[in-house]
């Protein structure tokens, strides 16, 4: 498998050795006559095949049995078992999936009004306001791809405990052999904590990431905008917050867009860029170019509640409490959302994210006045804030937990079906999986194509990156917009008259988006919807 191993540059080093092959007079050493060596079929074997519980990816199994065939059979059988094998997967639903999704990628990075020859701005230096868990993962992001990076907070406690939590996941990574320690204490050197904003004024890019409070949030990038070099970007890392007030706040809305990491965001690979309304084409392109740089995969989204992710995420949590109000239990719910692949159910999920997180962003929300006048609105999870049930953190969530384990627990479901009956939904004990499924996700389907209708993304595989990237959405179901069309669309559209004929629509939870109508009315493919204005 390897000739040689050399230092310098691969192509100059390929060359020279085939140049001394060939002024050596070497024979021709042909592949298929040389023999096969035995494999470890036993241990690669249990890796591969679906025993190894990946039947969701077929080319597991047949990557066994194409390596069996070379080590077993001559060359050429062992070339037609290939042929047949990628033939085979090349029409799975797997297959299409998973390539759709990787032309996805690529084309979420391609902005269709901005040309290619757009400003890019050098970033030379970052700083971070805001040295929690999140403003250090983001700061781990920037030390990990060699750019020095500024953290502040507003206290030294807090400063300190931030650089520690740093250091700690760098000394993790080494122990387990993925860092040096030189590399440790190279990337811990990159960066440095302050405590005033004007150790921020030499940064190219600054970015907020203080907690989720929009007075909070709006004072904050009002100080970044005073101490900014006129050509410094800065960046919001709301996740649910309008970036417009955020822009207008620092005084200098062209250089603001959304940043929007997800949790922990030194690992999760996915990153919402935000294009506010006045945000220069310039600063738009130099971020997304910056997001390949420090290993992320950027989506833009316009400026609306949750963007693309969290505003999906929304209906799917709203149809996740119903259900618990009607007598489904968490376990139940989750157990059908992982069985069409999510990597995590929705009320293990908020256990994880903290139960308190979640509610504090519909209680602030109904502050505001932006939520449905539906009494019966999110609930539950107001419930468990008002109950201390935070989720993993204080032991007892949706579910209890004995460590990190979940434990079904009466008590949450008693609760559960009380706050039902006081809002006057029916208690059943005949919801199937598949009427979860359903309700779960055809109504983030719905929203998805809402989102595009009003232009909040661009394309539908754009909204199919962010929720395989950053949601645990099954990357061989292609995302949410790829699945409807394997579903059908017009389908979905009847389930959702179905729901509403069974539940009521006073509030429009049921009512199919405009565009969904329209695709079915025209028998016309999601896949191939562009904006036309």
């Amino acid at each position: 498998m390897i000739d040689e191993v050399c230092e310098g540059e691969a192509r100059a080093a390929g060359k020279a050795c085939a140049q001394r092959l060939v002024e050596s007079g070497a024979a021709l050493r042909r592949t298929s006559a040389l023999a096969a060596p035995s494999p470890p079929v036993d241990g690669f074997a249990l890796y591969f095949t679906e025993a190894g519980g990946k039947p969701q990816y077929p080319a597991r199994a047949a990557i066994v049995r194409c390596v069996e065939a070379a080590a077993e059979r001559t060359f050429a059988e062992g070339g037609q078992v290939e042929a047949r094998e990628f033939a085979a997967l090349l029409s799975s639903t797997a297959s299409k999936c998973l390539r759709h999704l990787f032309f996805a990628e690529r084309e979420a990075a391609r902005i269709p009004d901005m040309s290619d020859s757009s400003g890019l701005q050098a970033i030379g230096k970052v700083g971070i306001v805001g040295a929690g868990t999140m403003g250090g993962g983001i700061a781990m992001n920037f030390a990990n791809a060699n750019i020095p990076t500024v953290l502040l907070d507003t206290t030294e406690a807090a400063l300190q405990r931030g650089l520690d939590l740093i250091c700690k996941n760098y000394a993790a990574s080494a122990a387990k052999g993925k860092l040096t320690a030189e590399q440790v204490e190279q990337r811990m050197g990159l960066l440095t904590g302050a405590l005033e904003y004007t150790a921020l004024a030499d940064c190219d890019l600054i970015i907020e990431a203080v907690f989720e409070d929009l007075e909070l949030e709006k004072e904050v990038c009002t100080q970044i905008g005073r101490v900014a070099k006129p050509a410094a970007i800065i960046a919001t890392n709301t996740s649910t917050l309008d970036v417009n007030l955020l822009a207008r706040a620092a005084g200098c809305p062209e250089r603001v867009l959304g940043m929007h990491f997800f949790s922990p965001a030194n690992v999760m690979r996915l990153l919402e860029v935000v294009r506010a309304d006045a945000t220069a084409p310039e600063v738009l392109a130099t971020v997304i170019k910056l997001a390949k740089a420090i290993g992320k995969t950027p989506v833009v989204s316009g400026v609306c509640f949750g963007f693309i992710g969290n505003r999906m995420l929304e209906v799917y949590l709203r149809e996740a409490e119903f259900l618990l109000m009607e007598g489904a239990d968490p376990k139940q719910i989750d157990a059908a959302a992982e069985s069409l692949g999510m990597a995590m159910g929705p009320c293990r999920m908020l256990d994880m994210a903290g139960v308190d997180v979640g509610a504090k962003v519909v209680i602030e929300r109904a502050k505001a006045g932006e939520l449905p006048a539906d009494p019966a609105y999110r609930a539950v999870v107001r419930k468990l804030f008002e109950l201390g049930r935070y989720g993993q953190k204080t032991g007892a969530g949706y579910y209890r937990y004995e460590g990190r384990t979940p434990i079904p627990d009466p008590d949450f479901s008693a609760a559960a079906r009380a706050l039902g009956e006081l809002h006057g939904i029916a208690c059943r004990t005949d919801i199937t999986g598949e009427e979860i499924v359903e309700r779960l996700f055809y109504p983030l389907i719905n929203e998805g194509l809402r989102i595009l209708d009003e232009g909040i993304a661009y394309r539908p595989g754009d909204i199919d990156v962010v929720w395989t990237a950053g949601y645990g959405f099954p990357d061989h179901r292609g995302g949410p917009m790829f699945m409807a069309e394997q579903i059908g669309l017009a389908k979905i559209a009847d389930r959702l008259r179905h729901y509403a004929d069974m539940r009521g629509d006073a509030f429009g939870y049921w009512t199919p988006s405009s565009l969904l109508t329209q695709l079915v009315e025209t028998r016309a493919p999601l896949s191939k919807w562009a904006r036309t204005a």
